[in-house]
């Protein structure tokens, strides 16, 4: 009794739980006569001034490099919208929020090109310190 709860069961789910408990024709996305025709029709057309030999197919269009840099921070300032929600908020709050990331992004900045040298000096005499028990050493750098 339990196995036919089972069996009728799975083919009342929303969407399949499992590959094996999947309709059998659930993977053919082309298998339509409409998506077979749209997809012969892309594997023919070719624009006019391209010549129809092997390797015209082959070659992909040229884009230019600052069409290339573009399209670069075009995606990375998407990607930095959608992982932050910024997608959602209005011009407004975009313009604050930027503004907060760029104060923070330099004072980062700030704090690692002048603030660095001297932890680093600090903890090489401290190291030197509890290494030795006194500082003559290096008398110039740890005074």
């Amino acid at each position: 009794m339990s196995s036919d709860f089972h069996n009728s069961s799975s083919s009342l789910e929303p969407f399949p739980l499992f590959i094996d408990s999947a309709p059998p024709n659930s993977a053919n996305y082309f298998s339509s006569p409409m998506a077979m025709a749209a997809i012969q029709l892309l594997a023919t057309s070719s624009s006019p001034h391209e010549s129809h030999d092997a390797s015209s197919y082959l070659r992909k269009p040229r884009v230019s490099v600052p069409a290339k840099v573009s399209n670069y921070l075009r995606l990375r300032y998407y990607r930095y919208e959608v992982t932050f929600g910024l997608y959602v908020m209005t011009p407004t709050e975009k313009v604050v929020f930027n503004s907060i990331v760029l104060c923070a992004f330099c004072a980062l900045l700030y704090a690692l090109f002048y603030g660095i040298e001297p932890f680093v000096v600090n903890s090489f005499c401290r190291v030197l310190y509890y290494a030795t028990g006194s500082t003559s050493d290096a008398p110039r750098l740890c005074s």
